[in-house]
């Protein structure tokens, strides 16, 4: 899967985007990578661009996200994505994990899952590692918020 990044970047400004959402309970959300997943790839196997939020009632709040995208910022940051590529680039489409609290350092933390191609590929891998890096964020922000208490 690629885009054209001036496509890209028009198709999220037209909001040409499959969004979706799942909610969770916290303490079991690894139990939610597999819908969570699967809405993913249902938009990737379409050709799609792609946007699925997992949330969780939790104090911090957090969120979590798969985003496809030409480069690892959120699609939220589209005017930074159109900054730092070439409008006639043609790039893979890859999949990133996105948390955001403001209980993180930054508030943001993202990272790639792979490529559209590669995660539709190897879908057992890809649930593999969405399980740990899910868990590995949850298990960070209870860290944060326990040194806070």
């Amino acid at each position: 899967m690629q885009r054209n990044v001036q496509d890209f970047i028009d198709d999220v400004t037209a909001e040409k985007i499959t969004q979706a959402s799942l909610t969770g309970a916290y303490a079991q959300l690894a139990t939610k990578v597999k819908p969570w997943l699967a809405k993913l790839l249902a938009a990737i196997k379409a050709d799609q661009l792609v946007q699925v939020t997992l949330t969780a009632k939790h104090e911090p709040a957090i969120s979590f996200r798969l985003e496809t995208s030409v480069i690892n910022l959120p699609l939220a940051n589209l005017t930074e994505i159109g900054k730092v590529t070439a409008a006639d680039d043609t790039m893979p489409i890859n999949v990133y994990m996105i948390a955001e609290s403001e209980a993180l350092p930054s508030g943001l933390r993202i990272d790639e899952l792979g490529t559209a191609d590669d995660v539709l590929a190897d879908q057992a891998n890809a649930e593999k590692l969405l399980t740990d890096w899910l868990t590995a964020q949850t298990d960070r922000l209870d860290q944060i918020t326990a040194a806070e208490a």
